[in-house]
């Protein structure tokens, strides 16, 4: 029974497949395997170049949006034109800014030469104008309607020769920067305009005391406001719209206790005579209504 049962195992063991059916198989099976490389290669290398692509999107992108961060991030400059030149105003009225291209300029009434700029610069700029020109008075206005700095420049120019910038601060960090030239304005108009600033949207301190300046590179003190009639250099004439007996008498007594040296030496009704040792100059200031007058006399001086 055993014998009859190991007989058929070995019979089935001798079954198998012939030469030529192992051949036709393994072609079936190489086949297949290409086949199945053929349709899954260029799947492959299409979602490797959509993830190229997506990368180098995502790259671009990227470095746009860090471009808009980083510009937004920057602190604006006179040159984006933050300011507007209809942000402006003072009392005046003959000079006006006017919009020309990227600036902001200055201009008299019916006179095409400029006067002066405005422009809006950050600390650093302010810095380095202030360091790079020639620069021979620095002064803190007090009183005035915004916190403001003056520097006069030494302009040596055709057509000027002394430039006044005015640091107005505007933003946290950023200043207007106001200039004008002398003699196309006089230290009178420069003054009257600065102690009347206006800028749009902030507002202005108003002191009620009477202000004082000095013109140019002179100790004598002027009321800021003045409004010139006719200049000279023997004589001042100028149009005082604040002006009143007791304004008068307080300006006087500061002329007197200042620091310019100047000794009273008469008085005749509204008419106060001043000397200067210094520079052997005499001086005499008059009050008529809301005009006052300056007559300088120079002794010993080369005319």
């Amino acid at each position: 029974m055993n014998k009859h049962f190991d007989d058929q195992w070995k019979l089935l063991q001798q079954i198998g497949p012939t030469k030529n059916q192992k051949d036709k198989m393994r072609t079936r099976l190489l086949k297949s395997i290409q086949d199945h490389q053929v349709v899954h290669t260029p799947r492959r290398a299409l979602l490797l170049k959509n993830f190229i692509a997506a990368a180098i999107l995502l790259m671009i992108c990227g470095s746009f949006l860090w471009l808009i961060l980083e510009e937004s991030a920057q602190p604006r400059t006179a040159y984006e034109e933050s300011f507007e030149y209809n942000q402006l105003s003072w009392m005046l009225t003959d000079v006006y800014p006017e919009k020309t291209g990227d600036d902001i300029l200055l201009y008299r009434k019916d006179d095409p030469v400029e006067v002066g700029t405005v422009t809006e610069v950050t600390e650093e700029e302010k810095q380095e104008l202030v360091h790079s020109l020639p620069m021979f008075v620095e002064e803190t206005l007090e009183n005035f309607p915004y916190p403001m700095t003056m520097y006069i420049e030494h302009a040596k120019t055709m057509d000027a020769a002394l430039r006044y910038h005015f640091f107005v601060e505007f933003t946290d960090g950023n200043w207007v920067h106001i200039t004008f030239d002398y003699p196309k304005l006089e230290y009178a108009e420069i003054f009257h305009a600065m102690s009347t600033l206006e800028l749009k949207g902030k507002e202005p301190y108003v002191h009620n005391e009477q202000l004082y300046v000095t013109h140019g590179y002179d100790d004598l003190l002027y009321p800021a406001g003045l409004e010139p009639i006719s200049i000279s250099r023997e004589k001042e004439h100028y149009y005082w719209a604040n002006a009143s007996n007791r304004v008068y008498f307080d300006y006087v007594d500061k002329i007197v206790n200042g620091l310019g040296g100047w000794e009273l030496r008469s008085v005749k009704g509204l008419t106060y005579t001043f000397v200067q040792e210094r520079f052997e100059t005499e001086l005499s200031i008059t009050l008529d209504s809301k005009e006052i007058a300056y007559e300088f006399v120079y002794h010993d001086q080369d005319e």
